[in-house]
């Protein structure tokens, strides 16, 4: 599994998550959402 894969799958996997988990630790997820959005732009740039 590459590295892309592996984003791609936990982005997917967080947009799927029920609203109750949302509502529960909003704060940890939008960390983890930001840190994600980082990564995977970095690899687009690094990229090109």
């Amino acid at each position: 599994m590459t590295l892309d894969v592996l984003l791609t799958t936990i982005d997917a996997v967080l947009e799927a998550l029920p609203e109750d988990i949302d509502k529960e630790h909003p704060e940890r997820l939008k960390i983890i959402r930001d840190i994600l959005g980082l990564v995977i732009t970095a690899r687009k740039l690094h990229a090109l």
